[in-house]
């Protein structure tokens, strides 16, 4: 997949397989297109290494793009955000989904920032609800009442809440990502 990079994220000295992972940076991510991406049923998986700073991130996000209003809440309503927030010691990984008129909220789980460790994150989105898996272990699931809406959505934003998910904070992502799936 052709990926195009914004600011400049590096690589990671230590990688959870290979030699090399995304380190997010200071207004940086990477970005591709939504086309192929886009169904009812998915999944996601990847291995992360969390970072406590900022205190909350987008990780992966794919939402839709207002441009007279970027800091639209309403942009919730189709797409997905899967972000973080906390602290400098724990962070809570967190999906929220559209579903064209509404919108679903899972609180996944819990993160420990000093524990320096590479945790595998998955979650799943069907068109009746949402998993959350950390370490293979589901966390959290979250209900949706319709399937998910893809009206708007033409990328995915990797490592930030890029164009369509920045509010609340939820910007760039100095964690680590390897392996994402």
């Amino acid at each position: 997949r052709e990926l195009t990079t914004v600011g400049s994220p590096g690589f990671a000295g230590e990688a959870k397989e290979g030699s090399d992972a995304y380190a997010g940076a200071a207004d940086a991510y990477l970005t591709a297109p939504a086309a192929g991406l886009t169904s009812a049923n998915f999944s996601a998986t990847f291995w992360y290494k969390v970072s406590g700073s900022p205190d909350r991130a987008g990780i992966l996000v794919m939402g839709p793009e207002d441009t007279e209003n970027p800091d639209s809440q309403n942009l919730r309503t189709s797409g997905f955000r899967l972000f973080r927030e906390g602290s400098a010691t724990e962070q809570r990984i967190k999906l929220n989904v559209g579903t064209g008129t509404g919108e679903s909220w899972n609180d996944g789980g819990v993160l420990d920032v000093n524990a320096d460790e590479w945790v595998h994150v998955a979650f799943t989105v069907t068109a009746t609800g949402t998993t959350i898996y950390l370490n293979g272990q589901a966390v959290n699931t979250g209900s949706m009442a319709a399937p998910i809406d893809w009206s708007g959505v033409s990328e995915l934003t990797i490592g930030s809440g890029g164009e369509t998910f920045s509010y609340w904070g939820h910007t760039y992502d100095n964690s680590g990502i390897d392996e994402l799936r």
